[in-house]
């Protein structure tokens, strides 16, 4: 495994050069080995504080066109036509996501039992019933734990043998799930954890059943409506600026240009409208989801 970078403390990546930070390499004996290797490598891959696409990387590894070698240069046209809009991971995986966070949680929450000056009469039991719910899947499971790992149980009656050395507040954590790696980048959320694998964006919540009872009947909180506005798609400069407010746009029609690796984007409007505001001007630059114009 090889990481050909250039990247330095204080460096800045400019948005009038090529964003490319790092060039990630393996090697395998054989095409499978070096995939499987560059999974590991992307997974264990740490990146915060800025837009990157490790998760459409980790994708291709895992599309059966990039593991068989039958691509050209047009495989992403030709596989991700609308652009890559995240990973949906198939049962195996969330299964084995669900029974190491569970066995992860339960270790988080031992080790809050011990705080130092408790009250004696208040010692509090960590039970091994839990819930856990992940991209819209929900897994009843019963941890029983030992000094080598924890063996997790579902109601269907599947187990599972977790093992690793993962202590609560490392950001990543490599575990053995029935003999197979798993590498997750962890995050805290309220109630459980995000968890970043596979290409991979995933909020697990990790809950008691009466929890999970109780959790079930909370409204969910809606994304917010950004249908009305032209949002910029990445850090750039705004060179031009087609309309103004009252316009009539149509859809296809061209709204703005902004300059961005060195190359102009032509923004276009998605349906037909009426331009209620204009929020940037010829020279102002942008960063990512910046709102350039509004729309009645």
């Amino acid at each position: 495994m090889r990481n050909d970078t250039g990247v330095f403390e204080g460096g800045e990546i400019s948005m009038y050069y090529d964003p490319m930070i790092a060039k990630l390499c393996t090697w395998g004996h054989t095409r499978a080995e070096a995939i499987e290797g560059m999974r590991v490598a992307l997974d264990s891959f740490e990146v915060e504080g800025i837009g990157h696409n490790l998760p459409f990387l980790s994708a291709v590894m895992d599309h059966p066109r990039f593991v068989s070698g039958n691509i050209t240069t047009a495989f992403i046209a030709e596989e991700y036509p609308e652009g890559f809009t995240g990973v949906t991971l198939p049962e195996e995986a969330l299964r084995a996501i669900a029974a190491s966070t569970a066995a992860m949680h339960r270790v988080a929450e031992i080790r809050r039992t011990r705080v130092s000056g408790r009250m004696d009469n208040h010692e509090r039991h960590v039970g091994e019933d839990w819930v856990v719910n992940l991209q819209g899947h929900s897994y009843a499971v019963v941890v029983a734990a030992d000094r080598g790992g924890a063996t997790v149980r579902f109601d269907d009656g599947d187990t599972l043998r977790v093992t690793s050395d993962w202590t609560p507040g490392d950001q990543l954590a490599r575990l053995d799930v029935d003999g197979r790696a798993l590498v997750l980048k962890v995050g805290k959320i309220s109630g459980g954890f995000r968890i970043r694998t596979r290409g991979a964006d995933l909020k697990v919540h990790v809950r008691t059943p009466r929890q999970a009872e109780l959790a079930a009947l909370m409204p969910e909180k809606l994304p917010p409506d950004t249908s009305k506005l032209l949002l910029c798609p990445m850090p750039g400069l705004i060179v031009k600026v087609n309309v103004a407010p009252g316009d009539e746009v149509q859809e296809g029609q061209a709204l703005c240009t902004v300059e961005a690796m060195k190359m102009e984007n032509i923004l276009r409007a998605e349906r037909k409208g009426v331009v209620a505001k204009v929020n940037a001007g010829p020279g102002d630059s942008l960063a990512v989801d910046d709102v350039i114009m509004e729309f009645e």
